[in-house]
């Protein structure tokens, strides 16, 4: 049994003045992903979120289960062979990569007959605005509806490299300041990323796709499409020339000093399902990368 995308949408700040609540916008994403789907909630066996920078950096509850309780007006209902039970819900912390981490563990539940469908929601936004060193991660959230099909499209082929020699090359931690008025007190965010960062990551992708091709037996010229991580800054265009994909490599525009962290992938995937090229290509890559540095990469079929 395949597991295949049945609904992608995505949700940034209305007003571009108002700081980002990474909890709201995943909220969004995910009511407006099963409006778009025409799906009942009752019908999501396992909901997944994979955010990292939570608004009021939030730990408990998780964040998937208080998305859970605004999507749905009652406990939706988990069917497994024909008995019914409580939706599982619950937060994967896995950086750039929890998002294809995520889709996975529900291809497999739907796979071992446990679900029927799954939905996957991420977001991220800056925990306290203006409490942050060095934040560069835009506010935003995705939502994507996944279901079993009876047929060998869809998801398939899971790989995960890691390169731990990088590990100190994107860093986040909190420290307690003890400087100015507004921020004496108060544990601030700093993210420490080192110039050799996004290179290191392009070496580290190019070398883990062309390994993912050669371990799965696929050829480079049948992949129509090819969906990657849209950070670091300039991650997606450097990538891009390197492998000479242009046409069928999705890199959406950079806009301002912000880029989108572990919604980006969902963000050019809603780009080529909104104008019809996913359905349109046959063999599509996902590519993510994240701090470690480590390297996610699926193959779907249509």
């Amino acid at each position: 049994m395949g597991t295949v995308i049945d609904m992608v949408s995505i949700a940034q700040p209305l007003f571009s003045l108002f700081p980002g609540n990474s909890i709201r916008l995943s909220v969004r994403a995910a009511r407006q992903c099963l409006h778009d789907a025409g799906a009942d909630h009752s019908n999501i066996g396992l909901l997944i979120n994979t955010g990292i920078y939570r608004y009021r950096n939030t730990g408990e509850p998780a964040i998937a289960a208080l998305i859970q309780g605004k999507i749905t007006s009652h406990k939706p209902v988990l069917k497994v062979n024909g008995n019914s039970g409580n939706t599982f819900s619950f937060d994967l912390n896995n950086g750039g990569c929890g998002l294809l981490t995520a889709i996975e563990i529900i291809h497999r539940s739907i796979s071992n007959g446990e679900i029927s469908s799954g939905m996957v929601v991420t977001g991220d936004s800056e925990p306290f605005y203006d409490f942050s060193e060095r934040f560069s991660f835009a506010a935003a959230a995705a939502a994507i509806i996944l279901s079993g099909t009876s047929d060998s499209g869809g998801f398939s082929l899971f790989r995960t490299y890691s390169y731990p020699e990088y590990s100190d090359e994107l860093v986040s931690r909190t420290s307690f300041s003890s400087r100015g008025p507004s921020r004496k007190g108060m544990n601030i965010l700093n993210i420490g990323q080192k110039e050799s960062y996004p290179d290191l990551c392009v070496d580290c992708a190019e070398k883990s796709l062309f390994r993912f091709l050669d371990e799965t037996g696929q050829n480079p010229d049948d992949i129509d499409l090819i969906i990657p991580s849209q950070s670091p800054r300039g991650f997606a265009n450097r990538l891009n020339n390197r492998l000479g994909r242009n046409n069928n490599f999705i890199e959406l525009p950079e806009t301002g000093n912000k880029v989108l962290h572990t919604a980006g992938s969902a963000f050019a995937l809603k780009k080529v399902w909104d104008d019809h090229r996913l359905k349109k290509s046959r063999n599509i890559i996902f590519l993510t990368i994240g701090s470690g540095i480590n390297v996610s990469i699926t193959l779907y079929r249509n």
